[in-house]
């Protein structure tokens, strides 16, 4: 099963356990095809197949680590936003379990005595540069939808509650508060208790794995099974064809790289930046690459920009 980090007042052992006994919160974005960090496929194995622990990268344990900090800062912030000083955060309640008997939740905290809860989340706490393309204005719920599928889930398993503050903290930057609201996705809700119970029944209770999805690459290698020496799998012609086909369009995407990267380079002989007619420009810059998995060495890195107009910010 996966190992998830725990932060004070978090999940615990048992509860790590419990969660292969349920569809959780971002399980069900998974299911129904919204979540960028992992497939039904994914579900079905972490739920159905003894699993290797993840080990916690570094980003894992900083964001586990900033999740109190996020969620006073939410606090403070609601106080602001919504007039009222009152506004107090607690994780006692946090625990839910759907009437289904299928899904279950667990909340980052609550907020007393209103229907409230929050969900903390944590981009690139390591690094400043981010890609905020999908997250829209704070203070609605213009957020990415798998982000969106896991808020609705919760409310799903918490019938009690009106709306889940998200809150995005990035890279050294203030959070973010977003707003995903009861009333406005009664349907989706009801589409993601469906497809829940649904995927419960026909994959879950019968150990069929789901074919509209394949697994996560690093998911599939944490599955640990008993290897017979004599067992000979039978395998489809077309995924090992398909396969090979891709491995040798990457062996010839990787030349035809390799050719226009000298191409740009033998035009910019004697120059370090150029232009073209369309506004697209390139630089070359030196890139340090320090020595932890690798010896240390200093490299040079073409950075392209279509219609940028100026190379001026690269």
């Amino acid at each position: 099963m996966t190992m998830l980090m725990t932060a004070p007042g978090g999940l615990t052992a048992h509860d790590l356990i419990r969660r292969r006994d349920y569809i959780t919160a971002t399980d069900a974005a998974a299911i129904v095809g919204t979540s960028i960090f992992k497939t039904s496929y994914d579900v079905w194995l972490e739920k159905c197949t003894d699993m290797e622990n993840i080990k916690p990268s570094a980003a894992m344990v900083w964001g586990s680590l900033l999740e109190d900090d996020i969620i006073h800062y939410t606090q403070f912030a609601l106080r602001e936003f919504l007039g009222d000083d009152q506004i107090t955060t607690t994780r006692l309640g946090i625990r839910r379990a759907h009437a289904n008997g299928v899904m279950s939740a667990t909340l980052d905290a609550r907020i007393v005595d209103r229907p409230e809860a929050i969900e903390a989340k944590t981009h690139a706490s390591l690094r400043p540069n981010v890609d905020l393309t999908d997250w829209g204005d704070p203070w609605t719920d213009s957020v990415p939808a798998g982000y969106r599928d896991q808020c609705l889930a919760q409310l799903a398993c918490a019938p009690e509650l009106e709306r889940v503050w998200l809150v995005l903290s990035v890279g050294r930057s203030v959070p973010t508060i977003y707003c995903v609201d009861r009333a406005k996705w009664p349907n989706r809700i009801a589409l993601i208790e469906t497809a829940c119970c649904d995927f419960w029944d026909a994959h879950i209770l019968t150990g069929v794995p789901p074919h509209d999805s394949g697994p996560g690459l690093e998911t599939v290698k944490r599955v640990r099974e008993l290897i017979d020496p004599g067992r000979i799998v039978a395998l489809p012609d077309e995924l090992l064809e398909e396969f090979r086909t891709a491995t040798e369009d990457i062996s010839r995407m990787e030349k035809r790289k390799k050719g226009l990267d000298a191409r740009i380079r033998a035009a910019l002989i004697g120059a370090e930046r150029g232009t073209s007619a369309k506004g697209h420009c390139v630089v070359i810059k030196s890139v340090n690459r320090k020595g932890y998995s690798v010896s240390p060495t200093t490299y040079t890195q073409l950075g392209v920009e279509l219609n940028a107009g100026t190379p001026d910010g690269l």
